[in-house]
C-alpha cells in the first residue's frame, strides 16, 4: 500500500484520540446524570471518530492522495503450453506484485499460443526482467521483455 495511505490512517487516528479526550473534558461541563462513565467514554469516542472521519473526508476532497501504483506490462514468450496462470503468478510473484496475467490462446481452437502478458509494479517488473529472462520454466527457456504499448489510432 501507499505510504500516503498510512499517513492518512495515522492522521485520522490522532484526530480521533484528540477529539475523544477533548470530548471527555467537555462532557464534564454538561449534566449527564444517569449516564455511566463508560457510556460517556463511548459517546466521546464515537463523536471523535465521526468528526475525524468527516475531517479526513473533507481533506481528501480538497487534496486527494494519489494511491495508484505504477504498472508495467511484460511480454513472456516461449511458454510451455501446459503453463497456467497460477504457476506463472507464483513464479513472477517472487520478483514483485503481479496485477494481472493474460495468456494468449488461438481464437478458433482455444489452445495456448505459448506467450502472454504479465502486468506488475515497475520495480517488480525490472527485477523479473533481470532474473527470469532466459531461465528454464517447465522445460523451456522463458523470453521476458518489456511489452510494447498498444498504439492508439484516432479517427
Amino acid at each position: 500500500m501507499s505510504n500516503n495511505f498510512f499517513k492518512l490512517i495515522t492522521f485520522t487516528i490522532i484526530i480521533t484520540l484528540i477529539l475523544c479526550f477533548a470530548g471527555l473534558q467537555v462532557f464534564t461541563l454538561i449534566d449527564f446524570t444517569g449516564f455511566a462513565a463508560n457510556h460517556l467514554f463511548a459517546l466521546a469516542v464515537g463523536t471523535g471518530a465521526l468528526i475525524a472521519s468527516l475531517t479526513t473526508g473533507l481533506f481528501l476532497l480538497y487534496n486527494p492522495y494519489n494511491i495508484t501504483t505504477k504498472k508495467q506490462t511484460l511480454f513472456v514468450g516461449n511458454l510451455a503450453f501446459r503453463a497456467s496462470e497460477r504457476e506463472l503468478r507464483n513464479l513472477f510473484s517472487q520478483c514483485g506484485e503481479v496485477f494481472s496475467i493474460r495468456l494468449m490462446t488461438d481464437k478458433v481452437t482455444r489452445k495456448p499460443r505459448g506467450y502472454g502478458f504479465i502486468e506488475m509494479n515497475v520495480s517488480g517488473a525490472k527485477k523479473a526482467l533481470a532474473q527470469l529472462n532466459e531461465t528454464e520454466f517447465m522445460g523451456r527457456d522463458l523470453r521476458v521483455s518489456q511489452a510494447n504499448e498498444p498504439s492508439r489510432h484516432e479517427n
